[in-house]
C-alpha cells in the first residue's frame, strides 16, 4: 500500500495527467461489451486528472 501512495505523491503531475488521458482513451474500446468497467475506468481517469491538475496548479 505504501508503494501505491508513494507513486501518487512522487510522480510528476504531467505524468499523472498523461496516465489519466491514456486510461480514458483505452476505456472507449470496452464501452460496448463491458459498460460497468467502462464507467469505472472513466471515474478513475477523472480522479487522476483532477488530482494531477491540482498538483500542477499548486506547484511552487
Amino acid at each position: 500500500m505504501s508503494r501505491v501512495l508513494s507513486f501518487f505523491t512522487e510522480t510528476a503531475p504531467i505524468k499523472l495527467i498523461a496516465i489519466a488521458i491514456g486510461i480514458a482513451a483505452l476505456s472507449y474500446f470496452i464501452e460496448k461489451p463491458l459498460p460497468n468497467v467502462f464507467m469505472g475506468l472513466r471515474l478513475v481517469a477523472f480522479l487522476l486528472f483532477v488530482y494531477g491538475t491540482i498538483r500542477l496548479l499548486n506547484r511552487k
